[in-house]
């Protein structure tokens, strides 16, 4: 979508992003015997609890070696992984310890290096476009050629049936799911978006409750990358923009906007996980996450979000992720992304204006790992950073669709909240486009 590309060379990841560490998950009514036995090897450990009240998690953990996560049961270890291996041995010879494993990275999954499904309507930035009828002729046999060319079983004329839907005053998105006609405006409701952080002063959003929170290691506070704004102008955006048609769902929900994602587009284990702590701490109902890391066929998902998806639900708090952006359909689908891919967490596919999953969406390829829902995620405008909008593609796009009509369910009903909020699947799918 953005122009320019994500991928980094070693050098920059080395300058730009802390050196990763390791997560260590400890057994159930076991942990705290965990963290002493990490303060008997000489560890200095933090708890997530130390920096509740900071304005930013320092990126050092203040000087310690471990940040603990006392209510997900986890731990990050920055440094010494030859003094902590030993230790981590024994712990799970005594069931201590139930898993360890390398920090992970993980990135925005729509932001800059996507590709664009249409050029931009920028008039809604104030800048002349080309005449929208002839771009949209020129895209449809482009692809109904591609189609032709790999064989693809696609009906002659199906490409230009695809139908053309007026924007003027709604996006398509919130058309297709039924957002317009709705009396609720998700008020009352905590939306933690965990991203690249948020432009609380666009103009869209003056005088709306928003709390912000940097995790993000060697970041500013600011939404460089533009995709936590864009994502959370559709899951949270105003009834009635200053220009172009209404864009966002639950329009009186609370923001909180988690900056787990640095400067770069990118995080870590320990951002997320703090994110998501945080959110609970801040008692958000809805935790969304439009970010990722691609897997392989044949990788489990994580046990360490598993359980922490589950300690989210059990406090009544709904995680909601992107699936992920690498399959390339027809040729090949590539399996859910992580964390979605956890069946703790809610996994949100992409489709188009015409209900086609979209052609970048993955797929429950492997086992037990599905799919939970789709909704829009192409050509999907929103706010971004200095007043502007734009259209972009990705499951990060589907998912803050999700994640709105959620905040309004949850108006509905205070018994929708966690398990109970996930529930009501005819609910969600007479809301948001079903999976396919």
């Amino acid at each position: 979508m953005a122009k320019r590309s994500t991928r980094r060379t070693a050098s920059e990841q080395a300058e730009g992003t802390p050196r990763l560490g390791t997560v260590v998950r400890f057994t159930p009514q076991a942990a705290r015997a965990g963290v002493r036995q990490l303060e008997g090897s000489g560890f200095r450990v933090a708890s997530s609890k130390d920096f509740r009240s900071a304005k930013a998690v320092p990126n050092d953990f203040d000087g310690a070696d471990v940040q603990y996560f006392e209510r997900f049961g986890i731990a990050i270890v920055r440094r010494d992984g030859e003094r902590l291996r030993p230790m981590v041995e024994k712990a799970m010879q005594q069931k201590t310890v139930s898993g360890v494993r390398p920090e992970r990275t993980y990135r925005a999954l729509g932001a800059a290096g996507m590709q664009r499904a249409e050029i931009a309507q920028a008039s809604f930035a104030g800048v002349a476009t080309l005449d929208q009828d002839y771009l949209r002729g020129y895209r449809d046999g482009i692809n109904e050629l591609v189609d032709r060319l790999l064989g693809s079983d696609v009906v002659e004329g199906e490409r230009a049936a695809v139908p053309r839907v007026d924007e003027t005053t709604a996006t398509w998105g919130l058309q297709a799911t039924k957002v317009i006609g709705s009396s609720l405006t998700g008020a009352g409701i905590k939306v933690a978006v965990l991203d690249t952080g948020f432009d609380h002063t666009h103009q869209d959003f003056v005088g709306r409750a928003v709390t912000k929170k940097l995790f993000a290691s060697r970041s500013s506070e600011d939404d460089v990358v533009g995709h936590g704004t864009h994502c959370i102008g559709t899951a949270c955006g105003p009834m009635r923009p200053t220009t172009g048609p209404r864009y966002g769902i639950a329009y009186e929900a609370e923001i909180y906007a988690g900056k787990v994602l640095g400067d770069d587009g990118f995080g870590t284990d320990r951002s997320i996980i703090a994110g998501m702590d945080w959110a609970l701490d801040q008692n958000c109902q809805i935790i969304s996450m439009s970010l990722g890391a691609a897997t392989r066929l044949g990788d489990q998902p994580s046990d360490d979000y598993e359980q922490i998806g589950q300690v989210c639900l059990d406090a009544g708090t709904l995680v909601i992720a992107a699936a992920g952006n690498e399959s390339a359909r027809p040729q090949r689908i590539a399996p859910l992304g992580s964390p979605a891919n956890a069946s703790t967490i809610m996994a949100v596919a992409a489709v188009d204006n015409a209900s086609r999953i979209a052609s970048f969406s993955c797929g429950g390829m492997n086992p037990n790992q599905e799919v939970d829902i789709a909704a829009p995620g192409v050509a999907i405008l929103s706010s971004l950073p200095g007043n502007k909008y734009d259209r972009w593609d990705g499951t990060s796009m589907a998912t803050p669709h999700v994640s709105g009509i959620a905040a309004l369910i949850a108006q509905s009903n205070i018994a929708f909240r966690g398990w109970a909020l996930w529930a009501p699947a005819p609910d969600f799918q007479a809301a948001a486009v079903s999976a396919a």
